[in-house]
C-alpha cells in the first residue's frame, strides 16, 4: 500500500466520516465502544513487552526535534491517515514508528479489511491514537495521565496504541478486528495489553 498524498486528505477525511458515522474532528476518540473478551486475550504485560525491544527498536530521545530527525533519516516511518485506518492528532506522541511496525500496521489493517469484506459487512477505519514518544513527552504525559510511566515502551518506536473505544457502536466491526489482532498475536507477530483507558497496547515483535 502507498501513503495517499496530501492533496486528498479532506476527501478521506468525508469518507471516514460517512463509513464511521461520526465526526473526523474527533478523531475517532469518544464513544461508548467495548472491547469484548480484550481482557482475557490481551494480557501481555510491561515486562512482556520489553523482552520485543531489548535488541531492537530505537534509542530513547529527549525531545520531539530527535524524533523528527530520526523520521528524515528514514529509521522512523511516518504514518498518516488513510482509507483504512486514522492516526489521531496527539499532544503526547509523533506520528512514527520503525519499518517494521509500519508494515505491522498495514498487514494488519488489509486482514481486518479483507475479514469485513467477506464477513459482508460494512468496513470501519480503526482508530491508532498514540505512536512513538520522547522522553520529554513522557514526562509531559506523567503529569496528566496516571497510567504513564517513565520507561514508556512508546520510547522505542516499536510501541502504538489503538483506540477500541472509537469503533464507538459498530460490535460486528469490533468482534472482527479483536479477531484479527488475536490472530497476529497468535503468530507471534505482536504484543498486546488491554487497557481499560480505551486502548489496546501493541508492541511489534
Amino acid at each position: 500500500m502507498v501513503f495517499i498524498a496530501y492533496p486528498y486528505r479532506r476527501r478521506i477525511k468525508n469518507k471516514v466520516k460517512a463509513l464511521v458515522g461520526y465526526s473526523y474532528r474527533g478523531y475517532g476518540g469518544g464513544g461508548s465502544g467495548d472491547c469484548p473478551n480484550c481482557h482475557t486475550l490481551f494480557t501481555d504485560n510491561v515486562e512482556t513487552h520489553a523482552t520485543a525491544y531489548l535488541n531492537d527498536g530505537i534509542e530513547p530521545q529527549n525531545v520531539n526535534v530527535d524524533l523528527d530527525n530520526l523520521s528524515k533519516s528514514g529509521k522512523l516511518i511516518k504514518l498518516e491517515t488513510d482509507s483504512l485506518f486514522i492516526v489521531r492528532k496527539t499532544r503526547f506522541s509523533r506520528p512514527y514508528i520503525v519499518p517494521k511496525g509500519s508494515s505491522f500496521i498495514r498487514d494488519l489493517s488489509r486482514q481486518y479489511y479483507k475479514k469485513c469484506v467477506s464477513d459482508n459487512i460494512k468496513y470501519v477505519p480503526f482508530t491508532i491514537s498514540s505512536l512513538t514518544r520522547s522522553i520529554e513527552s513522557v514526562d509531559k504525559l506523567m503529569d496528566n495521565n496516571s497510567n504513564a510511566i517513565k520507561n514508556s515502551a512508546h520510547l522505542k518506536g516499536k510501541t502504538f496504541d489503538i483506540s477500541y473505544r472509537a469503533f464507538n457502536k459498530n460490535k460486528q466491526q469490533t468482534k472482527v478486528f479483536i479477531g484479527v489482532l488475536e490472530g497476529l498475536r497468535k503468530q507471534n507477530k505482536c504484543f498486546v495489553k488491554f487497557e481499560r483507558n480505551g486502548c489496546l497496547h501493541i508492541t511489534v515483535i
